[in-house]
Order: C-alpha cells, then structure tokens, then sequence
C-alpha cells in the first residue's frame, strides 16, 4: 500500500468567524476533500478508505486493501456497516433512565455493506510531528454501533496533542460468520478488517502528524473485547504499542468455537431460505440482516485458529500475548441496564450455581440482598467484567508489561436508576457529554482528569503526569486500581472475594473445553 504524502494545494480562505472550511490536500497524487475547523484548528477527515468494500465477490472475504484514488471526499461520514436498531435502542434505554427525550438521539442515517472506513482528527498534516495516535474501535456487542456516534468524536481528545483515529468494521452476520463451506476464511471477519485498519494507520498516519511506532488502540464493550484479541493474535503483533480495554474482559468468560459458528451459519441458511453458501452470498444485504435479526444477532468472534487461536481466557493465563502495555477497567454498575424489573431470589440462586455449585452460600453471604437487583448487578458486573479484566491485568502484568487498572465509580445526577452504568465513562474519556446526561462541574473536572490520563498513558506509557496530582500506581503484585469518580483514590485488590471464586472457575473452564 502506497504511503499518503500531503502537501496542501488550496487551503481555502478561513473566514473571521468560527467554523469548518474545506480544504483539498494532495495524497499521494490524488486529492482529498476535508474540513479544517478554525475554532478547535484541527483537520478533520471524514470517511477515508482503507480497503476495498466488502460487496459481491468480496462479502465473507479477507479485506482487501483499498486501490489508490484520483479523488477521495473525506468531507463527511461514510455509511455505517450494516445493522438495525439494536444500538440506538441501548442509547434509547439510557436517555429514558434519565427522563429525557429519546429524539435527543438519532438513528444512524446510512448503513451499507461499503463501510470500511476511517476518520481521523489531528492538529497537524506534518510528517515531521510525529504525535501519539489513538485508534478508537467502538462497541455495540458486535452487532451494531459506528465509528462516529456522537460519544466518539474526537475533537477535543485531538486538542491534548494526539492524533485520534476512529474505524468501522464488519457487523453481526457480515462480520463474524462462518460456513462449513469456508475452507480458507476465519469468519472472523471484522477482526481482520481492524487488523487492515491498523495496518493502514501504520503505513500512512505519519503524513497525518501522527507517530506510527506509537498507536494506542482503544475501545469500550465490544471494542474492548477486540482490543483483548487483538493483544493476543500473532496476526496483529507489531500493530500497536499500548492498548485500552473499558468494560471488555467479558470474552474470557465466553467463546465460540468453530462447530458453533458452523451450526450457526446452517441455521442462519435456513431461517433465511437459502441451500448453500452460494446462495446466501447472492442475499440482498437487507434480506441478510433480516435474517441476523430473526435470529437476535447472535454472531461473535469465533476461534478460528488463526486470529484467535485460543480461548481467550486460556492464552491470558498461559501469557501468550503480544508486547502490550496495557490499561484497563470497568464500572461498578456494569449489569444494572440488563438486570430484570422483579428478580426473585431463587432465580438468582439457581444462576450463581450454575457456574459455582459450590460456592452459593458463600457468594450471596458477599452480597446485600436486601436490594436484589442490585445485588444481581453486583455479581453480573464482577463475573462479566471486574474479574475477567483482573485476570487481563494479572496476566499482562506478570509478562513485565506496564498494567494499570481503574474502576469507574461515577454517578451523574438523576442516574438514580442505572448508577455508573455500561458505557457511562466514554463521554469523561472523549469530553462529549450528550445533552440528554446532567452535566455539572464535578464531571467537567473529572473529564479532564481522565482525559489526562489516557492521552498520557498514550503518549509515553504511563497515565501519570503534573496536572493530575493523585498517582495513578501500576498493577503490580498488590493489584493497584485506581477509582475514578468527584474524587480519585487508589485502592488494591479489587473485589478480591469474587475474582479469586471467578477467575478459579474461568481457568477450570478454559483448559477443559
């Protein structure tokens, strides 16, 4: 793939007022369409092209890199890969938990099956600057979500002197499926189109102003998850120096092999009325995604034996991973959105004990009962993500990387109803608090706390710097965390009464199946 080289050949006149005003660089002898925005003096490029799209011959396929252009727009956002509204409807959720309007979110307006796209905000188009890059992969349980959700933006993220990156990537049936009539493929296709991404970021992010011996991948739920496999396959090794996982770690708990995807796939052929893998890939993409829908959008990263050679939580604790300095975290209030209304207590024991038999009593005498969704939230929370992200930091940090932990404790006013929930730390990370979140002074400061110690860690490998003055200490043999909430402190061992039950059961379980 050829490098980007740009030289600007019209910056048009920037008007006395604030704003965005196009430009036309030249890369690499084709000219690309973009937007400066004079108030935060940043290049914006919406929607660059990093492989070929992904239709006919190529559905179901390895990304193909994408061909050089005469012409490319990088004015405004590309389609998002397709998916109903499975993402907007988990925003949806949220707003109503705070009383507001749910028109204060908005449906993607495209999506398509021509959607491997990026966007990058940067500060400088100089080669010589050299800046930290943080790549952003979003979540949305591998079914849906896009790379510019209004959380995601990265123009303030970019003002702390980093280039920031968001990429898409295949969905739900178009991205993790795999038929037995695959022979070459891994199904894992919305992996190899992030490991294609991180490839194209490593070849051209410099003539961005962005440094690409230093990339920084980062991502929340789904994308947290794809930053923890990433870290581990031999297929993305040498992509990224440091990574990010928030509220991910749930992959560990589970897996999908590769007889699974195949029975999968031949349910998938069936409720879709297709014979054949043939005839699946003759599917109009609407009708395919009807079909993903009419099964629930149960695709996921499969172990394929090639991206991801291993279960997961197997290759953490045997410490086959990539050399990654690594943060990671999660909330308190994890499970609380997916928690039932009028849970009883006997539905709850009879789910602890189908993972720890032996251990019921002990781990309800660990719980508070006398709020039973609460409790639920609490043991959901520590089995989907506190533990598995502990294991993450145990394991990375015994390798002689560079760990930190953090545990996000935030409760924004009027949260009465969902606390620190799934996904409420990415607007204090990006400093985009939607106007449906109660914004007060207590979450400005914290954002900026944050935002500190995230470009920081991006930048040298360490989240510590002069503006934040609580220490955030490394992982290390005492497990230190740091809780970010109106008030930083620093804690060890995280929920160790759970982890050491949880993470017992993960590893029995890894090595028997």
């Amino acid at each position: 793939m050829s490098r980007f080289f740009i030289i600007f050949l019209l910056l048009i006149c920037l008007p006395l007022q604030s704003g965005e005003v196009d430009i036309t660089v030249n890369a690499n002898e084709a000219e690309v369409l973009a937007h400066f925005d004079d108030e935060s003096e940043l290049f914006i490029f919406r929607g660059v092209p990093y492989a070929k799209p992904p239709v006919g011959n190529l559905r179901w396929k390895s990304p193909v890199p994408v061909e050089r252009k005469t012409q490319i727009d990088a004015r405004s956002f590309k389609p998002g890969c397709m998916q109903d509204t499975y993402t907007t409807e988990w925003y949806h959720d949220v707003i109503d938990s705070f009383g507001q309007d749910k028109s204060l979110f908005q449906h993607i307006e495209n999506v398509s099956e021509d959607c491997l796209y990026l966007n990058i905000w940067t500060s400088s188009v100089n080669k010589n600057e050299k800046k930290p890059v943080m790549v952003w992969v979003h979540g949305g349980a591998d079914t849906g979500g896009w790379s510019y959700e209004p959380d995601y933006l990265g123009h303030h993220l970019a003002k702390k002197d980093v280039v920031v990156v968001s990429i898409g990537y295949r969905l739900n049936v178009f991205g993790f499926f795999k038929h037995p009539e695959m022979t070459e493929e891994t199904g894992n296709f919305g992996l190899e189109d992030e490991i294609l991404a991180l490839k194209w970021i490593k070849e051209n992010i410099a003539d961005f102003g962005g440094d690409p011996s230093n990339v920084t991948y980062f991502g929340e739920s789904a994308g947290g998850a794809h930053v923890s496999y990433l870290a581990t396959s031999p297929e993305a090794k040498g992509l990224f120096k440091r990574g990010i996982i928030q509220s991910g770690g749930y992959n560990l708990f589970n897996w999908r092999s590769v007889d699974e995807a195949h029975e999968l796939a031949i349910r998938t052929q069936s409720i879709s009325g297709t014979i054949d893998l043939n005839d699946l890939k003759s599917l109009d993409e609407n009708a395919l995604l009807q079909a993903s829908r009419n099964l629930y959008h149960p695709y996921r990263p499969i172990i394929d034996g090639k991206i991801i050679t291993d279960n997961l939580a197997k290759k953490y604790i045997e410490g086959s991973i990539n050399d990654v300095d690594l943060m990671i975290g999660s909330n308190k209030n994890e499970d609380l959105l997916y928690v039932e209304e009028n849970p009883t207590l006997d539905s709850f024991t009879t789910r602890i004990a189908d993972y720890y038999p032996e251990q019921v009593d002990e781990i309800l005498g660990l719980l508070d009962t006398t709020d039973l969704r609460l409790a639920m939230d609490h043991f959901g929370s520590n089995q989907q993500t506190t533990c598995p992200s502990v294991l993450i930091a145990r394991s990375m940090a015994k390798t002689g990387n560079h760990v930190y932990q953090y545990f996000f404790t935030r409760e924004r006013e009027g949260s009465e109803k969902i606390l620190a929930y799934h996904g409420a730390e990415i607007p204090y990370v990006f400093n985009t608090h939607d106007a449906y979140l109660p914004t007060n002074e207590d979450d400005l400061k914290l954002t900026d706390q944050m935002m500190e110690y995230w470009t920081q860690f991006a930048k040298k490998g360490t989240p510590n710097s002069i503006e934040n003055p609580i220490t955030w200490y490394e992982f290390g043999e005492n497990e230190n965390y740091l809780i970010l909430d109106t008030e930083i402190e620093n804690g060890q061992r995280l929920e160790s009464a759970f982890c050491n039950i949880m993470i017992e059961e993960l590893a029995q379980r890894s090595q028997s199946e």
